[in-house]
This record gives C-alpha cells, structure tokens and sequence, in this order.
C-alpha cells in the first residue's frame, strides 16, 4: 500500500532540509596521468600468460582482453556515484559502437588522427582506433584501479599478440573526473575524435561531458557517443542529453545508428 502525506507541516520541511544538509558531498577523484615505464610494461607482458582472458568479437575483428577482475571488490555494484563507474565491465553500447565502425569502414578514418576513448573500461574503442592507426589514443576511465587492472593490461596484450609493442607509446592513460581531465589535458593537442559509451546515465554528469567536448575537440572534429535511449533508475536518457545540446548550440547531432529489437539503443554523431 501507498502512503502519501499530503499534510506536511513547515517543520516537516525543515526537518527535511536539514537532513539534505548533513549529506556529504561527493568529492571526486582529480584527474592523474598513468606513466608506464619500459619495467613497468615488461612486468604487464611478463604477468598475462598468468591471466585468464576472453575474446571482443565484431565481425571479422577479435580483440582479446584479460577476464579475472574481482568485481565483488566494487561490492557487486555497477554504478557508485563518485566511487565507482562501471569500469569493469564491457556494456552493450561498446559492443554497438564497434560493429559500427567495422560495418561503416567508410564512415570514419582514424587513421593519423589524435582519438580519446573517454569512460574507456577495457579500452576497446580506444584499440579499434590503434587498429585503424591512429597516431595518438588516450584511454579515459573514473577509476585509477580499473585503467591499472584492466585497460593497461588490454592495451599490451594487444601489443604484444600482434608483434607490436611500438604502438604502446601511442597510447596515454587517464584516471579521475572530466573537468580535471580536461584541465589536465588543456595544453595537449586537441582531439580529432572523441568515442565514448555508456556515458550519459547521470545527468548529473552532462553538463562536465559537454565541457570537455567543447573544449577538447579540433574544429572539424567527431564524437560518437553510443547510449542507450534511457537509462532506468538513474535518469540519464538521450532525449535529454540532445535537448542539452540543443540549447548550448555548439554541436549539431545525428543519430547515425539505433537498435531495431530489444532495449533500445543509440548512437548520436556531433559535429560543431
């Protein structure tokens, strides 16, 4: 049964603001940038045969990625606001934005462009865009532990499967919030395309996405955020985050691809 208390009194209210008061902010983590020395990078390489591993398929590209993450570390959740954000684990959007770009060939060249994979978990964007040769890729993600734990050691697995370790120093890796990210990275060179998934489900976190888009891309570049349509139980929706555009009036959007059965899904094209 439903209770609604339609006769709250002012000291009701009061009572209440003064419990919204007592809530601690959250603080959340500056952002940092991951140097992985020549040791450091022999250690990685040396520790994967130790490792259990699982295979990214989308269609003729297979991109192997280690798979021994203790998630219960997170306490079994997928989102902690400001603590945890999801990275260890591959969401849906990821998956859609690569078929993407490995169905549309012609869509997108990376190749000798400066790619930022932001939200990157496991870094799989991120390795399409070294796949397709670009110069530059910096991996994003919230959470120091999951870049150490899981993308890194991605990237050189990577590396060291297909003979490559030169590519690992196209690579550069950032933890913590997008302002400071975006801060941090202010006197490098701007991005000619941005990839990002999953990434709008707090809308709480648009307006910092924004910024860093606003701030971080070339003139002519391109941002591929894949989403889905609405985000249950945390409020983040597409429609919302297009409105947000809309009235900032920076970028023009696309939706360039959308599911056609089950949990709907997106992917938007934005364009100065």
């Amino acid at each position: 049964m439903f209770k609604f208390n339609f006769n709250k009194t002012d000291e009701d209210e009061e009572k209440q603001e003064d419990i919204k008061e007592q809530d601690p902010p959250i603080v959340l983590e500056e952002s940092k940038s991951i140097e992985i020395t020549a040791n450091h990078y022999e250690e990685i390489a040396k520790s994967l045969p130790d490792r259990s591993f699982q295979v990214f398929s989308s269609n003729d590209m297979e991109i192997g990625y280690v798979d021994n993450i203790n998630i219960n570390e997170m306490n079994n959740s997928d989102l902690i606001s400001g603590v945890y954000e999801g990275g260890y684990k591959i969401w849906e959007c990821t998956q859609d934005l690569v078929d993407y770009f490995t169905e549309n060939s012609e869509s997108i060249d990376f190749a000798g462009k400066a790619v930022c994979d932001l939200g990157c978990s496991a870094g799989i964007a991120g390795l399409l865009a070294l796949i397709k040769d670009a110069k530059a890729v910096h991996f994003q993600d919230y959470n120091l532990e999951v870049l150490e734990s899981f993308t890194i050691p991605n990237v050189i697995l990577y590396c060291e499967e297909n003979e490559k370790s030169e590519n690992f120093s196209r690579c550069s890796f950032y933890s913590g919030d997008w302002d400071s990210f975006r801060e941090l990275t202010s006197n490098d060179e701007k991005y000619d395309i941005i990839l990002t998934s999953e990434t709008i489900y707090n809308p709480s976190y648009y307006q910092k996405l924004l910024n860093f888009f606003k701030n971080r891309l070339k003139d002519d570049g391109q941002i591929f955020v894949a989403a889905k349509s609405h985000y249950f139980g945390v409020g983040g929706n597409v429609l919302d985050f297009c409105e947000l555009l809309k009235k900032d009036g920076t970028f023009q959007s696309e939706v360039v691809w959308k599911s056609s059965i089950g949990l709907q899904r997106e992917i938007l094209l934005l364009k100065r």
